[in-house]
């Protein structure tokens, strides 16, 4: 690649888009497919899921890894208000959104308002995934996919904290055994803010910062480093399962050593797609999805936990590979539809605060 191509602004935007994707196609799968349950994992295909196995351990460090790319040392209270300003206004517009179509339908149903808020609202209010248990005698659900929003914001004030360190070897050793402990804890589901995600998180983020710094995307690794980087990850692979949204770690350490390996190798090649030769209107639309990621992964919460999916289910029951592609369209429509309007509402916002900005100046400097 280019030398003016490396490390500009947008560098991630196809990788970005291609991943956005892969998170919402996933999410309409496994709406049919629970691929961890018994039933099927007796069936005589799911040895293949081998072959979609790279996908899983690799896509969540991935958007971690090119979040900590970017990463810079801040004072503690600029890291707060950056988080604020960038991270906390959409995850409170999304719980917001969230909790008045559980009003709205819960009303309309004649159904306990009260408790769709318990299962909807109250997950916001702490942070709760992977939840779907009982706390204080109610049960409570998930914040659904907004909880990258919430590790992400909590790992990079972590990391922000490891920065403290002046030696690059004590920040390594620290987030090494914070990693190796979060990893042996078992399975907890009620998480608050998703503490041990973040912790885990982290690490991935410290991986992306060494990335930049050491200029390891574009740097040759010769095809012996990949051969062997690849066995190792597959040798851990196959017995090993993740799922970082609900913390499992079924093989410990091992699996966050072959999950980070996954996700280097993968961004690395998706990094080819950024090559000049490569410009289509594919690229472009990747391009876009890419650059509105924080939108879209708004409003595919918001639909997530907010549309009546179980109807769509029960109507396409039966037919499993139908069901999810009906349901991916669905998505992907919503998901353009409702990404559009949240973009021209804060385009618009913006707009006003800027002519009321201009209006005040110029107001005082008639009155001077």
């Amino acid at each position: 690649m280019n030398n003016k191509n490396k490390n500009s602004i947008g560098m991630f935007d196809i990788t970005r888009g291609m991943l956005m994707i892969a998170v919402v196609l996933g999410h309409s799968i496994t709406a049919y497919v629970k691929y961890w349950e018994p039933q099927f994992t007796m069936h005589w295909w799911y040895c293949f899921l081998i072959l979609f196995k790279p996908v899983i351990y690799g896509v969540i460090p991935m958007f971690f890894m090119m979040s900590g790319y970017g990463f810079r040392k801040k004072t503690i209270s600029k890291n707060l208000k950056d988080n604020a300003r960038y991270l906390l206004k959409p995850y409170v517009i999304t719980a917001a959104v969230v909790t008045l179509a559980c009003i709205i339908e819960n009303t309309w149903k004649h159904q306990s308002v009260k408790d769709a808020l318990w299962y909807k609202t109250v997950p916001f209010l702490l942070g709760l995934c992977p939840g779907e248990n009982w706390l204080a005698g109610h049960y409570v659900g998930s914040i659904g996919p907004i909880w990258f929003l919430v590790v992400l914001a909590l790992a990079g004030f972590i990391l922000n904290l490891f920065f403290r360190l002046e030696q690059e070897w004590m920040r390594a050793v620290c987030i090494i055994v914070a990693v190796a402990w979060c990893t042996r804890l078992p399975f907890i589901s009620l998480i608050p803010f998703c503490i041990i995600q973040a912790l885990c998180c982290c690490g991935y983020m410290y991986i992306g910062y060494l990335l930049r710094t050491h200029d390891l995307l574009y740097e040759s690794l010769g095809k012996k480093t990949i051969i062997i980087l690849v066995i190792l990850a597959f040798s851990i692979m196959i017995p090993g399962n993740i799922e970082v949204s609900q913390n499992v770690w079924a093989l410990g350490m091992l699996d966050y050593v072959a999950s980070a390996i996954t996700g280097f190798l993968l961004l690395r090649l998706c990094m080819l797609l950024n090559a000049e030769r490569f410009k289509s209107k594919v690229t472009r639309a990747l391009r876009t999805i890419g650059r509105y990621s924080l939108y879209i992964l708004c409003v595919h919460t918001m639909e997530y936990l907010a549309f009546p999916w179980t109807k769509v289910q029960s109507l396409v029951s039966g037919h499993v590979v139908l069901g999810i592609v009906i349901t991916f369209i669905m998505r992907c429509l919503i998901i353009a539809a409702g990404s559009r309007l949240l973009k021209r509402g804060l385009e618009r916002r913006r707009r006003r605060k800027k002519y009321g900005r201009e209006r005040y100046y110029n107001q005082s400097r008639q009155c001077l």
